[in-house]
């Protein structure tokens, strides 16, 4: 996916970012400068909707916090708004910081879990970046998928990464205990 930066050196505020028309395009905000990137292919947003919908499944049944998808605006500490393809918030993460279901502005932080799916255009330097703001901001642990590669990465901070081929399967670890999806599964053909 390439990206797109308009307007450098402006500072964006939520409701400037939050009024942007619907131009086909996902909006973050990176060091000041609004970034649009095109809308996701096929697979990508396949294996986006996989994820989200496993994810939101088990919590529904185990009530443990909020699943969100890649239109939720998170703060970064250092005022990147960034939106992650899949994410997770603790119920009491959410309930310390008085984030409400109605509320309708962009998260203050990191997600507890950021679930990446790279597209084509995406670069290491790009992801680390990422990864770097999500770390700094609060995340806990963050999954990047690779699906021309068919695997994903485990992420605990920038420099703790570990590889999950197909024969893997994605952990909720201490965020959604019991929590597991098959990397297989987020690949696989329809089953219709």
């Amino acid at each position: 996916m390439s990206a797109v930066i308009e307007q450098a050196g402006k500072l964006w505020t939520e409701a400037e970012i939050q009024a942007l028309p619907d131009n086909g395009c996902l909006h973050e905000v990176v060091a000041g400068q609004l970034v649009m990137s095109p809308k996701n292919n096929f697979q990508h947003e396949q294996i986006c909707e996989r994820l989200n919908f496993a994810l939101e499944s088990f919590n529904r049944a185990h009530r443990l916090g909020a699943v969100f998808g890649s239109s939720m605006g998170f703060w970064m500490k250092n005022r990147n708004c960034r939106a992650p393809d899949v994410s997770f918030v603790s119920k009491e993460r959410l309930i310390r910081l008085g984030f409400k279901p109605d509320a309708k502005s962009f998260f203050p932080g990191a997600p507890d879990l950021a679930a990446e799916v790279l597209s084509p255009g995406n670069t290491h330097a790009e992801i680390d970046e990422r990864l770097r703001d999500f770390f700094d901001s609060g995340s806990q642990v963050a999954w990047i998928v690779h699906p021309d590669k068919q695997l994903a990465e485990v992420c605990h901070s920038l420099a703790d990464r570990r590889i999950l081929g197909v024969g893997g399967s994605l952990d909720g670890e201490h965020l959604l205990p019991g929590f597991s999806y098959p990397v297989s599964d987020l690949f696989r053909g329809w089953d219709w």
